[in-house]
């Protein structure tokens, strides 16, 4: 195993005490974590992106799929500096500035420090800084996901991102735009200016009327909201259109989706949390040449942890939270 500089035997740590609100989350002293000694990586968070899907793991919502040991280090949004490497990891050197998209179920990045096989991180894109990378690869991943991998976009797709003004939502209609595709996108109207300035055609004031009444005819609809929102999507897709939801799985849509896809000769896919590395690799030219930007509506200290999840909850973000971990950002 290679390392670099003297490392500390602790760390700062945010630990999941229990399933619940904001309040489980609690700071605590606790040993570095153990890093494989062949494949492995150990990385000097800098900063850790936040996300909903890591508060539905703190409420237990997603118990029945990923279920934590506790206590509990959640983030599975990382960027930090490889202090550590194991043996025969040969495509990253200690002291490379790395991001990247962790595994849920083991220790995560709102810590001092994580391990990750080498494989999951990137070397960063030149333009960012830490702070804005660690907003980039769960949101970004999971629209590239949907929108290319699921459901093909390309010239001429008609696309509608709903609420667009979030983490994922704002990287959608960029990456929608890049490859070539009309973008329509709901927000508040408090967001508007920001989602144009994202580069979508067409901006619907979600609070001023139903969206299903000012657009139509679309092939990809991207749902981050769910239940009667996600129904109402159907009346706006075309016949063979696709309806992607991320990682809902509500009883609203869920009970009234075979009838709805039957009605409106539609398909409906969600689109899961994946690790999956490589789309980093697609994003990277985008985000060097300034097409994707990334959006970071403010970041806190990791002592502010409870603070951050409580705003992940009332929602209505404009880009994404990120905790930091220190000096140097």
């Amino acid at each position: 195993m290679n390392e670099g500089s003297d490392l500390p035997q602790t760390m700062k740590a945010a630990l999941l005490t229990g399933y619940g609100g904001p309040e489980m989350l609690k700071l605590a002293d606790v040993p570095l974590p153990q890093m494989a000694p062949h494949n492995e990586v150990l990385i000097e968070v800098k900063a850790a992106g936040l996300n909903p899907f890591e508060a539905k793991l703190r409420r237990g919502w997603l118990a029945g799929l990923f279920t934590l040991p506790m206590p509990h280090v959640l983030g599975t949004d990382v960027a930090g500096v490889v202090v550590r490497k194991g043996f025969d990891v040969s495509e990253l050197e200690i002291g490379d500035r790395v991001y990247g998209l962790l595994d849920p179920m083991r220790q995560g990045s709102y810590a001092g420090y994580v391990t990750a096989p080498s494989y999951l991180v990137r070397r960063m894109p030149a333009n960012l800084d830490f702070v804005a990378a660690a907003a980039v690869p769960m949101a970004a991943c999971t629209a590239w996901y949907g929108l290319v991998d699921m459901a093909g976009i390309g010239p001429g797709s008609r696309v509608l991102v709903q609420a667009a003004s979030g983490g994922v939502g704002a990287f959608a209609v960029q990456i929608a735009k890049a490859r070539g595709a009309w973008v329509a996108a709901t927000c508040s109207a408090r967001h508007r200016a920001f989602v144009e300035g994202l580069g979508a055609d067409q901006v619907i004031d979600y609070t001023a009327g139903s969206f299903a009444d000012q657009v139509s005819d679309l092939d990809v609809v991207l749902n981050c909201i769910g239940g009667e929102t996600a129904i109402e999507s159907y009346r706006v897709l075309k016949r063979g259109g696709q309806l992607l939801i991320v990682l809902r799985g509500d009883r609203v849509e869920l009970e009234a989706r075979a009838r709805l896809m039957a009605e409106h000769g539609v398909t409906t896919r969600e689109v899961a949390f994946s690790a999956q590395p490589g789309i980093l690799d697609e994003l990277r030219p985008l985000i060097e040449s300034g097409q994707l930007r990334v959006s970071v509506e403010e970041q806190l200290p990791l002592s502010a942890v409870v603070e951050a999840h409580a705003r992940i909850d009332a929602g209505g973000r404009q880009g994404k939270l990120v905790l930091t971990m220190g000096e140097g950002q």
